[in-house]
């Protein structure tokens, strides 16, 4: 029975990661995170109950692993390892908030509560700093993965048949080709329901939460399916621009012109240019694999 391993580096390396020069982005990174995590995270005391620190935002965290991820994708040094240094280095700031969360909490509460509240202090802040490894260790490792199909040279392998069979083979197209043939439809049927009864418009955010939930595993396999490794002879290798960039740009234009004319919640037609531009993304590409591929 294997034992689970931590994503914390032992004691003994870490003297060695600090002075490693390969580590030095993912440390800065998380260190940058400091002073945001601590301008977004403090709160004003406005009364008993609300108190400096409440809150901890994470978005500091997720975007330094995002970049450490993808600059770390084309390395010797893994993601993995650099986004466990980019956590440790971020951890001080959820340190900082919770230490001045507990301290406003101490000097108002019994004395009681305060033995308490120094009591937990210790197993906490390992907790949090374990959990901010966590998640930036997790997300820099799929910011890596991402990066790593992204990127062309990587997707172009040396010719074999081994890569063109699992190109034939593979499988995800098919949630891509069920989006292109059920999105119309849903998109019709949503239209159609939304201006009636109550009941049709239930139905209508039905069918629009449904196609929703569809739609990420469409786009999902959309990627997967467009970055696999493909032969350095073969004569289509997708253009990512146009089958992942269409969906998010449709979103992003959608969404802007909402903005511009103060249309309540953007968010919401953003996500039908967003549905609307997959659709057209996902019928292009099932075109062009039953094309050059030959497995619709």
């Amino acid at each position: 029975m294997t034992s689970l391993r931590s994503p914390l580096p032992p004691i003994q390396p870490v003297r060695d990661g600090l002075t490693d020069e390969s580590l030095r982005f993912a440390i800065l990174a998380g260190l940058a995170t400091i002073p945001i995590t601590l301008l977004l995270s403090w709160e004003v005391v406005t009364d008993d109950v609300a108190f400096l620190g409440g809150t901890i935002s994470g978005a500091p965290l997720l975007l330094a692993a995002l970049v450490v991820g993808y600059r770390y994708s084309d390395r010797e040094t893994t993601a993995r390892r650099a986004g466990v240094w980019t956590g440790l280095g971020a951890s001080a700031g959820t340190i900082l908030i919770y230490l001045a969360n507990t301290a406003t909490t101490m000097w108002d509460a019994s004395a009681e509560l305060a033995a308490i509240a120094a009591l937990l202090t210790p197993p906490t802040i390992i907790l949090g700093v374990g959990l901010t490894v966590l998640v930036t260790t997790a997300t820099a490792m799929f910011s890596g993965w991402v990066g790593t199909r992204l990127d062309r040279n990587r997707r172009v392998v040396d010719s074999h048949e081994t890569v063109e069979r699992t190109v034939r083979n593979s499988r995800w197209w098919i949630p891509v080709a069920v989006y292109a043939l059920a999105a119309p439809i849903t998109l019709v049927g949503m239209v159609a329901l939304e201006s009636r009864s109550e009941l049709h418009g239930l139905l209508a955010a039905l069918l629009t939460i449904c196609l929703a939930f569809v739609s990420v595993i469409a786009f999902v396999s959309l990627f997967i399916d467009a970055t696999a490794p493909r032969a350095a002879e073969t004569d289509w290798i997708p253009n990512l621009w146009l089958y992942v960039g269409l969906p998010i740009g449709g979103y992003a234009l959608v969404y802007l012109v909402a903005a511009v004319q103060q249309v309540p919640g953007p968010s919401a037609p953003g996500t039908f240019g967003f549905l609307t531009a997959l659709w057209a993304a996902t019928v292009m590409y099932v075109v062009a694999r039953h094309r050059h591929v030959g497995t619709v």
